[in-house]
């Protein structure tokens, strides 16, 4: 019979984050942190990573760290394996580990494009593999991804970003059945543009700032809070979520114009 966690609590569960050192995923730990989670971080910034262990260490939370490449499978399978093997068995998977890039219809980078789906989609895929074997055993466990916005729909100078997302995004819309009745659940994160050096990024590359900017910290508690409901979906802003799947609606040309408007104001060419 499928065992669900408890709704309401993550209180010494051992949640994996990957991507943990910056961004959503340093928000996201330290919620879960707070929250009373043991938290076994990932990313490939050591000094960021080690960073946040240790102001987690003085804030009384008990962490532990691997310096892994979520692109590299077997490396990313023997980091987990060593973390839950010191804090216990993975309870809770949030694969934030994400790169973005500016796709520009004269300048295709297709390296670049590669390795955003290489480290969006793929890096998402080898942590599943390694978490889901002892939570199907266990019945229990819980999966929380973070999607897009722009996996709904593309947008402008987002192709490979949008197109690394909308693979997650129906990679799991095809396993959460299959998952639920094995006492998996899956949340599905759709956040606006954050305010995170994956957004600094773009705007360094010329992208002018969003208008919504949202504060990671806000993003993190709304995620988390639709966590422990068990629900399957959260987008935050809720009003972001409603301007889309109206978008979602329009047809093609009056969808492409209004893109096109979008990335004006953005001040990139396309």
């Amino acid at each position: 019979m499928a065992r669900f966690l408890s709704k309401t609590d993550f209180c010494d569960r051992v949640a994996v984050v990957t991507g943990a050192a910056s961004g959503m995923g340093r928000a996201l730990s330290w919620e879960l942190g707070r929250a009373g989670a043991r938290l076994a971080l990932i990313d490939r910034d050591e000094a960021g990573l080690q960073r946040l262990h240790e102001e987690l260490g003085r804030a009384g939370l008990r962490s532990a760290i691997a310096i892994v490449d979520v692109t590299d499978c077997e490396a990313l399978h023997s980091a987990i394996r060593n973390l839950t093997d010191r804090l216990g068995p993975a309870e809770i998977l949030i694969p934030c580990a994400g790169i973005c890039g500016l796709d520009l219809v004269e300048k295709l980078d297709v390296e670049q494009i590669e390795k955003i789906l290489r480290v969006n989609y793929l890096g998402v895929i080898h942590a599943l593999d390694a978490v889901l074997p002892g939570m199907i055993e266990r019945r229990s466990g819980r999966i929380v991804a973070l999607i897009s916005m722009t996996a709904i729909r593309g947008i402008p100078f987002e192709a490979a970003y949008g197109a690394s997302k909308a693979a997650l995004q129906n990679f799991l819309e095809s396993l959460r059945p299959a998952l639920r009745r094995r006492g998996i659940q899956v949340t599905m994160a759709y956040p606006g543009f954050v305010q995170t050096p994956l957004l600094e990024d773009l705007m360094q590359r010329g992208m002018a700032r969003p208008p919504g900017v949202i504060d990671a910290e806000r993003v993190a508690r709304a995620i988390l809070a639709a966590a422990r409901r068990g629900d399957r979906i959260v987008s935050v802003p809720r009003s972001l979520k409603m301007v889309v799947e109206l978008g979602r609606l329009l047809p093609p040309f009056l969808y492409d114009q209004i893109m096109t408007r979008l990335a004006r104001r953005f001040a990139l060419p396309y």
